[in-house]
């Protein structure tokens, strides 16, 4: 981490001699490896080590970006000054600048991004992992006939961010990620499903059993599908499909989409969006989330962000080019690549938990939907028209009843989320956008 520090001051430095007004920079150093195994077999075994850095070079209000793989010295001079010359040719805007210096710096409060054990985890743990993954799948029940491969994935990354406000400084973040797909099949009837676990920790890494059974009890559930009545009931999203609607409202409110008028969400700021059990959350201090980290990529200071506060839309997430065309106070949510300018980005978002259990909002709904899963499509960011294809299980008297395949669930996000009438206490932190189970009243059901 030294080296990649003492290498952007000396990056900056050259920036600052050459007369130009700002400048700020990102540097990314990543290892990972990734094991896949298919009926005991491996079948993808990968390692790499990419490492670049990014300039932003800003001279008047003309904004220039290069990046490079190459950490000679001499060719990220080369580089810079080949970017200076062509910022003749950019366009003025007088938007562009870097953040105010006094919102620069690294937030107080410890979070704990790294994980040292990564260092010492051999290559043939990791394959003994996933073969074990695998073959505990196909152990849970006679009706698992197939894998579609089992995999093993992790990575550490050294970020650095320095900019002309006198900043220099980094991070260390470790990732593991485990998942199986299995496939079940009875009577002609064969389906497909899935189980994951993903942690910044290993020791918070779910159990093989664990990830081996559920991702064969959400195959064999779905056997003997069959297609719903067209029918307008309500609808009981399970977490992981509730966090695909969660993920839609966080694409929306990012500061970039709202200023291009992309998104449902523009011009309603400190409107109500929402029943008052929606509280939206984007905090990149939460301990151990897979999105923490202590300042973004501009270097502004992480904090935690009330985005909707009971129903009420109070904030977008805004990086500082976004911040000056909305007019809106900077959130520390600058995200970039190598390559690119900074955007708006999201940390770890996520729904509030409500105080309900999931069996009691199952328990309350007399004909309706259990919602399982929805496929990648049928979104509109800039009406919030909401159409999905998707696979469930009917719900009857308050119980699960049969699954139900072949079928698409449609509204409107913002109808959906004043529609929400009861909110689950089962919140798990599983990815960077996260939600507990939620009921949606009123939403259509098309099928036969």
């Amino acid at each position: 981490m030294n080296e990649l520090k003492d290498f952007a001051e000396f990056v900056l430095k050259v920036i600052r001699g050459e007369g130009v007004d700002e400048a700020d920079l990102i540097i990314i150093e990543s290892k990972s490896h990734h094991v896949k195994i298919r009926r005991g077999k491996i079948e993808e075994l990968r390692f790499s080590n990419p490492k670049g850095i990014g300039l932003r070079i800003i001279k008047g209000k003309k904004c220039g970006v290069t990046f490079s793989n190459d950490f000679s010295k001499e060719k990220v001079k080369e580089q810079i000054l080949k970017m200076i010359d062509m910022l003749e040719y950019m366009s003025e805007d007088s938007y562009v600048g870097l953040p105010d210096g006094e919102l620069i710096g690294r937030s107080t409060r410890e979070i704990n991004t790294y994980d040292r054990l990564i260092e010492v985890i051999p290559t043939e743990d990791k394959i003994r992992m996933v073969r074990e993954l695998e073959e505990e799948g196909f152990k849970y029940s006679p009706l698992i006939k197939n894998s579609e491969g089992a995999q093993w994935s992790d990575s550490v990354s050294n970020i650095v961010i320095g900019s002309t406000k006198g900043f220099v400084d980094g991070y260390s973040t470790t990732n593991y990620s485990m998942s199986l797909v299995l496939v079940a099949e009875r009577n002609g009837s064969r389906q497909t499903d899935y189980w994951y676990t993903k942690s910044r920790f290993y020791k918070n890494l779910e159990s093989i059993g664990s990830v081996a059974k559920k991702a064969a009890e959400r195959a064999i559930r779905k056997l003997g599908a069959k297609k719903p009545k067209t029918s307008q009931v309500p609808v009981v999203f399970d977490p992981d499909v509730a966090t695909d609607l969660i993920g839609i409202v966080a694409t929306c409110v990012l500061g970039s989409r709202v200023f291009m008028k992309g998104s449902f969400l523009a011009d309603k700021l400190g409107e109500v969006i929402g029943t008052d059990k929606v509280q939206l959350i984007d905090d990149p201090l939460l301990h151990a989330g897979l999105g923490s980290r202590p300042f973004d990529d501009e270097g502004v200071v992480s904090r935690k962000n009330v985005i909707v506060e009971d129903g009420v839309l109070r904030s977008y997430l805004c990086d500082s080019y976004s911040a000056r065309k909305l007019n809106h106070p900077l959130t520390g949510s600058a995200v970039r690549s190598i390559g690119s300018v900074p955007s708006s980005g999201i940390t770890n978002f996520y729904l509030e938990k409500g105080d309900v259990r999931k069996e009691d909002i199952i328990a309350s709904v007399e004909n309706g939907l259990y919602l399982t899963h929805v496929h990648w499509t049928g979104v509109n960011y800039v009406t919030g028209d909401y159409s999905r294809g998707a696979e469930g299980i009917w719900i009857e008297n308050g119980k699960l009843s049969y699954p139900v395949h072949e079928f698409t669930v449609s509204g409107n996000v913002l109808d959906m989320l004043q529609n929400i009438k009861m909110v689950g206490s089962d919140l798990e932190f599983r990815d960077n956008i996260s939600s507990p189970t939620i009921l949606v009243d009123g939403l259509i059901v098309s099928g036969s």
